[in-house]
């Protein structure tokens, strides 16, 4: 369907899908300051001004927006000087937040900025409490939003016209000497609640040696460096790279906890016009390899194909499409047949070791690391000891022990996973993605893909948030798959639901706490036993466990 809208002071006649919500259309068009971290309108990363009003782009038709005035931080301001000719420069928001150190990821920045510029707009001079509700609707997993506080109120007093106190020197990383920091001063808890937090700047006590040289940037704040670039909301991160050309790739994930693929039928969705490949286990190399983002030789078992005949949790790969459009891929999905052959379900780890438990790696290509064994379902044991705890224990006046469960949690990173992938004019296949560990990306994925490692370039751009989350070589084998076998450009976006069902998150823990204590308090022994979950794979098994 044909649709007008008005972004940015500029008028665009565009041809739109009818369910296309606003946040891909503007992406389509290169707005990409307007980011995808949710479809569900929680996250708020999306954020527009619709007729000065902040609202949510993925909950909102491209065509309901026809007849309204469209804005989105490109429109705000940007650097002064361009060659021979001078903006107006930032907006005061977008300064503050560079002075004020309010961007980390820059992911949610953005977002930010314009749900402040809505705010000042209605009350020029408003309080820390409105400033806290106003950006409460953007999610922000880094700031812990004290920063982007201080930045708002620090803008809204230079649009008052008022002098603010310059920044340049910001807070020091140590006093200039012991006698600045008081004996007396408070800590920031004991600060009375009625006084803004966003005002506060407690630093602890800190002794330094006389011989502590000042240094031009060591011991000094300084802006970051791609702060411009992200507070005008330049394209920065992994899905704002443009290409021509390019598909879009969707996974097929189980329905079932532990299964065999007995049969999948593909053809149709094959058939579906706009298709250009739908990949399973009997399309791809059956190279085993390990998830995790770590050193060699990974730490871990080896226990994972790109694809395989055998399911392990609910939200498994079981196929790979690549289509001209995100519609497309998704329809292709729905014509997938599969028939699979059910297994009985692990799920507690304290049953997993028991003889008649049901073995979900029983693949003749495991490969094992240190005490791991498929057959008990155990992909790391560790023992550490420190001393003679039993005499510890001996010695001690009262022994505490407790069991102590630690559930699952998720990163939450507002950026979703994705990884954008095609080959460049060296016949090298270049892998866009959003990832904390680049160079075990390459390494990984070489044999994977068939690939010497000198062929593979890894770009990792801004990451709108890890968390550890990013550790793991999650996805950017779909995508390279994807374009192996169609020779073009293909992106691999996850969905919110698929970071939850789809992607690593922290081990869930049961954790045994033996403690002594003398009547002192002083502690003798401490025993600590440890059942991880690491779920359907053994990434970061050791590793996670060895640092509880």
């Amino acid at each position: 369907m044909k649709i007008q809208l008005h972004i940015n002071q500029t008028h665009h006649e565009i041809e739109a899908p009818a369910g296309e919500t606003l946040l891909k259309t503007l992406r389509r068009l290169g707005i990409y300051s307007v980011k995808h971290g949710c479809e569900t309108g929680e996250c708020g990363a999306c954020t527009v001004l619709l007729d000065g009003k902040a609202v949510n782009s993925c909950l909102l038709l491209s065509a309901q927006a026809q007849g309204h005035t469209i804005s989105t931080l490109e429109a705000l301001g940007e650097h002064p000087q361009q060659g021979w000719k001078t903006t107006a420069g930032l907006h005061p928001l977008q300064t503050a937040f560079v002075e004020v150190g309010a961007i980390q990821c820059g992911y949610c920045t953005p977002a930010q900025i314009l749900a402040a510029k809505q705010l000042l707009e209605r009350h020029p001079n408003p309080s820390e409490e409105q400033v806290r509700q106003a950006l409460s609707g953007v999610l922000c997993r880094c700031t812990g939003y004290l920063k982007p506080v201080q930045a708002v109120l620090r803008a809204a007093a230079v649009l008052r016209g008022e002098q603010v106190e310059a920044l340049q020197a910001g807070i020091p990383l140590f006093p200039a000497s012991p006698a600045s920091q008081p004996d007396d001063q408070p800590p920031l808890a004991d600060f009375p609640t009625s006084q803004p937090v966003t005002a506060t700047q407690t630093l602890p006590k800190v002794v330094v040696t006389p011989q502590v040289k000042t240094r031009q940037r060591v011991g000094k704040p300084d802006p970051k460096v791609d702060a411009l670039k992200l507070v005008q909301g330049k394209p920065a991160f992994a899905a704002d790279f443009e290409i021509s050309n390019l598909l879009v790739a969707k996974v097929l994930h189980s329905p079932h906890a532990h299964a065999l693929i007995k049969h999948i039928d593909v053809q149709k969705a094959r058939q579906l016009p706009g298709v250009a490949a739908v990949l399973t286990w009997q399309d791809v190399p059956r190279v085993i390899y390990s998830t995790a983002g770590q050193s060699d030789p990974i730490p871990g078992p080896l226990d994972t194909f790109s694809l395989d005949r055998k399911v392990r949790f609910v939200g498994d790969r079981v196929a790979l499409v690549a289509a001209e459009s995100e519609a497309i891929a998704e329809q292709a999905l729905k014509l997938i047949e599969v028939e699979y052959e059910l297994l009985p379900a692990l799920l507690d780890p304290a049953q997993a070791q028991n003889p008649d438990a049901p073995q979900l790696h029983d693949e003749p290509e495991y490969v094992n690391f240190a005490d791991s064994d498929p057959t008990r379902n155990l992909a790391a044991e560790i023992r550490i000891d420190i001393g003679d705890v039993q005499q510890g224990f001996a010695e001690a006046d009262h022994i505490f022990e407790e069991v102590y469960a630690v559930p699952k949690v998720q990163q939450a990173h507002i950026e979703p996973h994705v990884a954008l992938s095609y080959w460049d004019a060296d016949d090298r296949l270049v892998i866009h993605t959003s990832t904390q560990v680049p160079f075990h990306v390459r390494r990984i994925l070489a044999p994977v893909l068939g690939l010497p490692v000198k062929r593979i370039r890894v770009i990792k751009p801004r990451i709108g948030g890890g968390f550890g989350g990013k550790q793991e070589v999650l996805i950017e084998d779909i995508a390279a798959h994807l374009t192996i076998a169609t020779g073009r450009p293909v992106i691999c976006e996850y969905t919110r639901e698929q970071e939850f069902i789809a992607s690593r998150s922290r081990h869930p823990m049961r954790i045994r706490m033996k403690t002594g204590v003398k009547r002192d308090g002083t502690i003798t022994a401490n025993a600590m036993q440890v059942l991880s979950d690491t779920g359907a794979y053994g990434c970061h098994a050791l590793t996670v466990t060895g640092n509880t």
